[in-house]
């Protein structure tokens, strides 16, 4: 048997910009990291995004096909629960997992022989005290001298979130494969995904009934997972906890706030917010003359408390007096409007790209 590959996915998603009531950035975003309003710091989706399921089980390596095999309910000499409980701390140690063990159990084992050499698979299921919930697997030589097996390495030993194993599980369930490989601990929810989901959201100060689950990418430098939780008022959330090897704390970036940063939740829909590339296209569907060339022409002053439209300032050299335009977007069904710096200024606003010479 091989041993398991390292959990790596590629993360791809097309960047967007944002806008504010009073300002709007290129499409892209800005490529900085973590900023003051970003406690968390998810970054922007330069650095961020999400890869199906599908691209993280290519890295899983043929262990976990193997492992599906398993079936806790037919184990034999299966170890006292304080020898189970000991040999898990050794490989979450051995593969720095933040996980304080609140419960463990074998749910796996199979023996092989290697030249002359007997080797030794056991795989795991671990409930946190930090409500995340993991399977442990370690590959470990029996020394027949010893009398017992070598202790767990971080090259003899792996975890994976309960948040992968479900989405493994419903990847074969869409096949028509039924997999025992998922959480079924009490602290782990019981077998329902949606609950220890719901858990590490309250551990995070969210209060959240899951609705529904969807594995949705990693941050490979920060060693950590992402999932998607809908919740039953409507709201959603990308949910943030550690792999091995990382030390983060569960966080959690509602669906709004990470379309910001273009992250688009799946299970939760959030309108589209519009970038100055959406105001220059715009503005080329009008009879309105002004070739922008570039976005630093382009200026959202802000946004009608009524009616809705944006309010954006354009410069180009059409228009010497500069252009202030009304842009309803989105199904807005008031009419767009334009004028210049001069006549905008009736309505308390101030052009800030055209001055006076």
């Amino acid at each position: 048997m091989k041993h398991t590959k390292p959990l790596v996915a590629l993360l791809a998603i097309l960047a967007s910009g944002l806008i504010s009531t009073a300002e709007a950035q290129a499409p892209g975003g800005n490529p900085g990291g973590q900023s003051a309003g970003d406690p968390a710091g998810w970054g922007s989706s330069r650095n961020n995004g999400a890869a199906p399921i599908q691209e993280q089980m290519k890295q899983l390596g043929d262990y976990l096909d193997k492992a599906k095999a398993f079936n806790r309910k037919e184990l034999k000499d299966v170890p006292m629960k304080e020898a189970v409980i000991n040999r898990v701390k050794e490989a979450i140690n051995a593969l720095k997992l933040p996980c304080s063990i609140k419960d463990a159990e074998l749910v796996g084992n199979n023996s092989e022989t290697v030249s002359g050499k007997v080797f030794q698979t056991n795989l795991y299921e671990v409930a946190c005290t930090e409500n995340t919930g993991y399977f442990v697997s370690t590959r470990d030589r029996y020394r027949k001298d010893k009398g017992k097996l070598d202790a767990p390495t971080a090259s003899t030993s792996n975890a994976y979130t309960c948040f992968t194993a479900e989405g493994l599980k419903n990847d074969d369930a869409a096949k028509g494969i039924k997999s025992e490989l998922y959480c079924q601990l009490p602290d782990n929810g019981g077998g329902d995904i949606k609950v220890m989901t719901s858990k590490i959201l309250s551990s995070v100060g969210i209060n959240c009934n899951a609705t529904q689950f969807q594995w949705f990418g990693t941050k490979p430098a920060e060693h950590s997972e992402i999932v998607e939780a809908a919740c039953d008022n409507g709201k959603g959330y990308l949910l943030q906890t550690a792999l091995p090897g990382g030390n983060v704390s569960p966080s959690s970036l509602d669906c709004v706030e990470a379309s910001k940063k273009g992250l688009d939740c799946k299970l939760t829909k959030v309108a589209k917010l519009p970038t100055l590339q959406t105001f220059k296209d715009y503005l080329a569907t009008t009879d309105v003359k002004c070739k922008v060339d570039n976005f630093d022409q382009i200026k959202v002053l802000g946004r009608e408390s009524t009616k809705q439209r944006y309010i954006v300032e354009f410069k180009c050299a059409q228009q010497p007096n500069g252009l202030v335009a009304f842009v309803p977007l989105e199904g807005n069904a008031n009419k767009f409007e334009s004028m210049d710096c001069s006549a905008i200024t009736k309505y308390g606003i101030a052009c800030k790209l055209t001055t006076k010479n």
